[in-house]
């Protein structure tokens, strides 16, 4: 036993590194991807391999962030649904005429009238129909 053998034999099964830097490094809003057969999370932006349950206490910080998207999307449904095309014409009229500063004008004579001042509608397809053979009669 007082002899000691020519070549050590090693037993490096498990080595702790507490110097290196956690793997992901991603600020904002996460975007993860989740490998259900192998039970791991990995980061979108990086590709960083992320501890599973530091990806679910980030997400559960970021819920304000959710909000305000979730708000900003609704806010889009809403105006998409509200999107009349027919209606912006109209629309424009009603704006320029809310500030009581501006007056419609007429498309023929350029003068300025009331709305007030409307009390006579024509017929749309006898109007396009007349339009029509006029144009017609100058070729």
């Amino acid at each position: 036993m007082s002899e000691l053998p020519d070549i050590i034999k090693r037993f490096d099964i498990l080595k702790i590194e507490r110097s290196i830097q956690k793997l992901c490094q991603c600020y904002g809003t996460p975007h993860y991807t989740v490998d259900t057969s192998n039970r791991l999370v990995y980061c979108d932006d990086c590709g960083a391999i992320v501890d599973p349950f530091e990806a679910l206490k980030r997400i559960a910080d970021s819920k304000d962030e959710y909000a305000r998207h979730t708000q900003y999307m609704l806010d889009q449904r809403r105006e998409i649904v509200n999107y009349k095309p027919w209606l912006l014409v109209f629309r424009n009229l009603e704006s320029h005429y809310r500030s009581k500063e501006m007056l419609p004008c007429c498309p023929n004579c350029r003068e300025p009238f009331y709305f007030e001042n409307i009390d006579i509608w024509h017929s749309r397809k006898l109007y396009e129909r007349q339009k029509e053979h006029e144009r017609g009669a100058e070729k």
